[in-house]
């Protein structure tokens, strides 16, 4: 009987920590293998970001880093409105600071607004920014950002051309801040709207 006990209080003592961590939200963002690719979920605070990348060429590199075709690749992030001056306009400060970040590191940097590639969404802004090094060599990125109650979630896709613009619509169409805790119970809810897709 003493063994018995022991070993319940043994199996409380390990359940409850795996319950707490289990209701936490994640650190890092999430994906849900889909029949046409990805959806991705990435928390802060009491709220998080959803989108979608579509193709089963996608693979996941880590959860911040996605190939998403032959030498197409997506950062995900998150910029606190601290780094941005606790400024109103969030979108607009983000785009300033990644020009300003730029061009600490770059011999020249240009950006520009993509408003071709927005759509109706007033939440999101897409930057096109382009930065050279000493010897004239370029990097060119489509930063998508989606306004946060403290901050900005970015998509960083790499490299900015042509070809890769439906791409960024179908991520800046699927981009979208969702009010609510990213706990174990929102990923399930996720998990089962991602099985019931065609």
């Amino acid at each position: 009987m003493k063994l018995f006990s022991q070993l319940l209080l043994l199996g409380l003592l390990i359940l409850l920590p795996v319950k707490f961590i289990q209701a936490e939200t994640p650190k890092d963002p999430i994906y849900i293998k889909t029949s046409d690719g990805w959806n991705g979920a990435y928390a802060h605070g009491n709220e998080y970001a959803e989108f979608r990348v579509i193709g089963n060429g996608a693979k996941l590199q880590d959860p911040y880093h996605i190939l998403l075709q032959k030498n197409v690749g997506m950062m995900v992030s998150f910029v606190d409105q601290k780094e941005l001056q606790n400024d109103r306009d969030v979108l607009s400060a983000h785009a300033q600071w990644e020009v300003n970040y730029w061009h600490q590191h770059a011999s020249r940097v240009e950006s520009n607004i993509r408003e071709d590639l927005i759509g109706t969404g007033k939440d999101v802004k897409v930057i096109e920014i382009r930065v050279y090094n000493d010897q004239g060599a370029k990097m060119s990125s489509y930063l998508i950002g989606l306004a946060a109650k403290d901050g900005v979630f970015v998509l960083s896709v790499s490299p900015a051309k042509k070809e890769v613009d439906p791409l960024v619509k179908e991520l800046v169409g699927s981009f979208k801040l969702v009010p609510r805790n990213l706990d174990a119970e929102e990923a399930k809810r996720l998990s089962s709207e991602a099985k019931a897709q065609p």
